[in-house]
């Protein structure tokens, strides 16, 4: 458990925000322990990379909050895709493939989080519901959005030039291919300095649960 995260949490929102923080941990602790993964814990970003400008530390999303900003998406059995941008260990992509979409997608800059991610998945003893996983290592920001691209999660991985090339990829990737997007920002800390640079995104939710969140929306065919 990061306790540094916990001191946080409780100079957001007192002792009982704290004390939540702590119950979500432990359930996480032990949903792991039952399905054979090991994704939980802070990993320091200069311990992952050279060059680590822009990126930030890994931490896995706690299951609560990621269930339910997913509530907010009307997922389209079989068709819909997810890409987590920042997969680290692979935690919110085994959540996503609880779901039933089409495939789902990790791109990671880290190739120590990318090997752990393989590793969790070949570990994963439990049944899920979409099974065409694809674990990508690179850089965010050269990373070419799928035209079948539907549901865009982000757990605040980094930001300034990555996120702005991102964003940018994403507006290319609807031009070229109409299509209705979910967009889902567990941690909006650094995105909201910059939300008003897109327009063509529609606040759908602002939830609050360690962080505030956001779950938007781009309009299109389908």
């Amino acid at each position: 458990m990061s306790w540094k995260r916990v001191a946080a949490a409780w100079q957001r929102g007192g002792t009982g925000l704290a004390a939540r923080v702590m119950l979500e941990r432990a359930s996480d602790f032990c949903w792991e322990r039952y399905f054979g993964i090991r994704s939980a814990g802070l990993v320091p970003i200069e311990t992952l990379l050279s060059d680590w400008n822009g990126c930030h530390d890994y931490f896995p999303s706690a299951r609560r909050a990621f269930h339910h900003l997913m509530a907010h998406v009307d997922i389209c059995a079989g068709r819909d895709v997810f890409v987590d941008f920042g997969a680290g260990k692979g935690r919110a992509l085994l959540m996503a493939a609880q779901y039933p979409f089409k495939r789902v997608v990790g791109i990671e800059i880290s190739e120590t989080l990318c090997q752990e991610a393989h590793r969790n998945l070949a570990r994963w003893n439990g049944a899920l519901v979409c099974t065409d996983i694809d674990i990508l290592a690179g850089d965010a920001s050269h990373y070419v959005v799928p035209a079948d691209a539907t549901v865009l999660y982000f757990y605040n991985p980094f930001h300034g030039r990555t996120l702005h090339a991102v964003f940018e990829a994403i507006a290319q990737s609807h031009a070229t291919t109409p299509r209705r997007i979910w967009v889902i920002f567990n941690n909006t800390a650094h995105f909201l300095a910059i939300e008003r640079q897109f327009p063509w995104l529609t606040v759908v939710a602002r939830p609050t649960f360690e962080h505030d969140c956001g779950v938007y929306k781009i309009a299109g065919d389908g």
